[in-house]
């Protein structure tokens, strides 16, 4: 083969070759193109995820909170399920107590006429009895049994008569004193003794008689509660003339009450006694009485040594009651 042939040869080959070269950097730009194209979709498909992820992630605490908020929302519904089920059995029982009060009218209103047959009956025999008849004695302490028992059904049925309320001048000793006297047996079956200390002129007070009797009653009866084995009911009566307010103190050396428990004994139906024994409203309405009377109540109490509850009430100036002796 002739040199020019040869020459004609590697040319042809050096084209072909140049061609191979120009289309191996044209793929070699397609790739590179394609790897670009396929790095951006990459990192935009990353890009979704990582915000998919985001979004999944937030979901999931939004749940959580949900879960965790629905849970705090059936523990709430089953604390007032459980407190409307101690109401509604509170409610029950102060049905039930009002009842009783009316039944216990009733009854007292009922014992007035045998007691006054029965006192008619005695006074009469004392009358055509000779002074030193044996049997005189016997007959005067059935008298004055009778008569106490007529004092106890009047101081009664005064209690649970219902009407408007009737403001009259009192002396808040002497109301205690025949508060004292519905509940003597009480007290002193349960073997507590009542220590009185009373100032020897207490102003008068402008007060409800009904009202400032429920007052006492509710008082009395709760510090005889606070002392299932006994104890002693304390009463103080003083004025305190630099605030021209009549003070008066119960105290009983009961039980006491907790120190988390003592800022909600004046809430409606809150009670620390046993299910059946209180309907929570004996201090609230305590504490409606003394306010309505432009007074104010207040309680202190230390767990296993007993409770104070402190009243105060305004003075009805010029006038002053009965000089008791301090007992």
């Amino acid at each position: 083969m002739s040199a020019y042939a040869w020459q004609q040869r590697f040319e042809a080959a050096k084209g072909t070759i140049r061609a191979l070269q120009d289309e191996l950097v044209e793929t070699n730009r397609g790739l590179l193109a394609l790897a670009m194209e396929l790095e951006e979709r990459v990192k935009e498909r990353t890009t979704e995820l990582h915000a998919a992820h985001e979004e999944l992630e937030r979901t999931n605490s939004e749940l959580l909170q949900l879960t965790l908020e629905l849970d705090d929302r059936v523990a709430e519904l089953r604390a007032k399920n459980e407190e409307i089920k101690a109401m509604s059995q509170q409610l029950w029982q102060a049905a039930k107590l009002a009842t009783m009060g009316e039944l216990a009218a009733s009854i007292a209103h009922e014992l007035n006429n045998p007691l006054a047959t029965v006192s008619l009956r005695v006074e009469a025999l004392l009358g055509g009895m000779a002074p030193d008849v044996p049997r005189r004695r016997a007959l005067e302490v059935v008298e004055q049994e009778v008569e106490r028992m007529g004092q106890l059904v009047a101081n009664l049925l005064q209690f649970t008569r219902r009407g408007q309320s009737q403001v009259s001048t009192l002396d808040v000793r002497e109301e205690i004193e025949r508060t004292l006297e519905l509940i003597h047996y009480h007290l002193h079956n349960r073997h507590i003794a009542v220590v009185r200390h009373f100032a020897p002129d207490v102003p008068m007070v402008q007060a409800d008689l009904q009202q400032l009797r429920q007052l006492f009653l509710n008082l009395f009866t709760n510090a005889s509660d606070a002392m299932p084995q006994g104890g002693t009911l304390t009463l103080q009566v003083r004025t305190d003339p630099p605030s021209q307010q009549l003070e008066i103190a119960i105290s009983d050396t009961g039980m006491g009450i907790a120190a988390e428990d003592l800022p909600k004994v004046m809430e409606p139906f809150f009670t620390t006694k046993p299910e059946g024994r209180g309907t929570g409203l004996g201090l609230p309405i305590c504490r409606r009485i003394v306010q309505e009377h432009q007074g104010a109540l207040d309680i202190v109490s230390t767990v296993h040594q007993g409770t104070t509850v402190f009243i105060t009430l305004p003075i009805q100036h010029g006038q002053t009651g009965t000089s008791f002796i301090e007992a």
